[in-house]
Formats: structure tokens, sequence, C-alpha cells
């Protein structure tokens, strides 16, 4: 079967005691734009079936492949091995590669080879697991990307109930993207490093920064980014630099080297802005919003890209 005749590109099979982790690698998934079975998200679907007969035709029909959590509390219950089961069957029959094992410990499963390479499920954070299935996927990442709806972002403002104020945070959302698509990757690397890196006290007023932090983060000079930032006036930034003196009442003696903040205001310039919703809070919870559930790496390769499908979900329900 080619993977377009698969319902789901990845089923999860796993113990409840590794829940938590499973249900961040399932939201990853999901944020990939993969199709995932994963029971939490099938409630209403399941309620009523014969799960016996519907599980089996789940991991032995419906997924490309089937990544299965291996622990100890996996290797003593009754459902998952009826799954693992069901999936290996699948395995057997097509004699090619479907089951992708992730490890918890050293827990020997029925069937389950030494041999076959696992993944280390207590080394690797649930983001990087998901990439690593979009990798075995073959599917390309998002470049400059905005899901259609934005449930994540609206939970981050605390709008989730406020259709008004949706409706005005969704176009500063669009506004802030065509922003930054029309800079230089050196601005982007910038402006996205102070609402990554930068103190949110200010908000909604402005982010500021240490300007020898934004030296280390971004790789560019003092002068570099002075000009930088001078130079994106036209697409609705305003940064100020002043003198820091938060150090001297805490050390005696003489406090060495000068220290620089850097305070940054963004402003909606489109002609349909309306200004119901504080434009620096949507930005700065936008580019919060794709760096929290990844390492940090992966975060900045998002934001790099444009991609911000981390606002969205597949429910309110799953983020909450």
């Amino acid at each position: 079967m080619s993977s377009s005749e698969y319902e789901y590109d990845v089923g999860l099979s796993f113990a409840g005691e590794q829940r938590e982790y499973v249900d961040r690698v399932a939201n990853e998934l999901s944020s990939l734009g993969i199709r995932v079975f994963f029971d939490d998200y099938e409630r209403a679907d399941l309620w009523g079936k014969d799960l016996y007969v519907h599980l089996d035709n789940i991991y032995q029909y419906r997924c490309r492949y089937c990544i299965l959590f291996v622990s100890k509390d996996y290797a003593r219950k009754v459902w998952p091995n009826a799954e693992r089961q069901s999936a290996q069957a699948r395995a057997v029959k097509e004699k090619q590669e479907y089951i992708l094992p992730v490890r918890f410990d050293n827990t020997p499963v029925p069937g389950l080879r030494d041999t076959i390479h696992y993944i280390d499920g207590v080394r690797t954070p649930p983001c990087e697991l998901a990439d690593l299935a979009r990798q075995k996927l073959g599917m390309p990442l998002q470049q400059d990307y905005m899901p259609p709806v934005l449930d994540r972002l609206f939970v981050r403002l605390e709008i989730a109930d406020d259709e008004e104020a949706q409706r005005s945070a969704r176009k500063t959302a669009w506004s802030f993207l065509s922003s930054l698509r029309k800079m230089t990757s050196n601005e982007r690397n910038v402006i996205l490093t102070v609402f990554r890196c930068g103190c949110p006290d200010a908000l909604p007023e402005n982010v500021h920064i240490d300007i020898d932090l934004m030296r280390r983060e971004t790789g560019e000079s003092v002068e570099s980014i002075k000009e930088i930032l001078g130079g994106v006036s036209s697409l609705g930034f305003t940064c100020s630099i002043r003198y820091s003196t938060d150090g001297d009442s805490c050390v005696e003696g003489v406090v060495l080297g000068d220290s620089y903040m850097v305070d940054l205001t963004w402003v909606d310039r489109s002609v349909d802005a309306d200004w119901y919703y504080p434009e620096m809070l949507v930005a700065y919870e936008m580019v919060q919003g794709v760096t929290e559930y990844y390492c940090e790496q992966h975060g900045i390769e998002a934001l790099e890209r444009l991609d911000f499908s981390q606002l969205g979900g597949t429910s309110l329900e799953i983020f909450s």
C-alpha cells in the first residue's frame, strides 16, 4: 500500500504509565501535520466499539508505522500486548519495517528481537522523537506556515472564550508573520532573538534584553545589532537603547563593564489593524508558543523557517 492509502501515518502503542510522555509525542506529531492514532484523540469514535476487534484493525491494517513504547509496564499489561501482537502480525506478513520501538528500559518483549534498533525514550525528548518520525515518513519540514486554527495561541493569550479578541489576535498574528517575511535572515535572527530571550516584564508596551546577551545569542556584533534594529522601522519596529545600572546596588566596589538594555516595540501597520488586542503581547506569545514544546535547537530552527504550526492543535482539550 502507498502511504496515502493508510488512515494514519503513525499508531502509538503504550502503557498508561508512559501516557504523559506519549501525549507530548502525539501533540508534536500532530503539529507536524502527521496523522496519528492516539486513544485520547479518538475518544468519541472508540465509545461503544469492541476494542479488541477495533484496535486489532487499527494496528494491523490502518497505520503506516507503529511506534511501540517498551517498558516493564507495557510488557505486563493485557491491552498493550494485544496491540503488540496485532502490530507484529502485520510486520510478519509484510516482512518490512513497521514496528518502531522506543525503549524506557531493557524489559524483554515477546517477538521483539534485541537486534531491532530502538530509540532511547529516557534520553530522547518528545519533540526530537516526533521529528525522527517525520524523517522516517519522509515528510518535509513546514516552511512559512501559519495553522488555520490558532487555538494554542488563544490559550496562551487567555482568550479561548473571547471570539472578538480571537479575531483581533488572528489578524495581528498574520501581520506579524507578514513583517517577518519581509526581513532578511539576519534581521529575523535579531528580532526573533529579542522575543525569544527578552524579558516580558514591560509587556504589552515592550520587551527588553541586554545587548551583550543579544550579541552572544545572534552571533552579530553590537554595531551590527544596532544597525539592524534601526533598519526595520518601516515594518513597525521601534527600538531604543538605554544604560542599565541595575547591578550597582547589588555589588560592593567597582562594577566592571557597561550594561546596555534594548527596548523593542512593534505595532501592526496593516491597513485593517484594529488594535483590539495588544500587538506586542500577540507577537511575544507567538514566538514563545513556537519554542515552548521544542528543545532550544528545534525551536530556533522552527522560527528560522517561520513555522508557526505549534500555535495550532486538534483541540483545546489537548493542550489544557
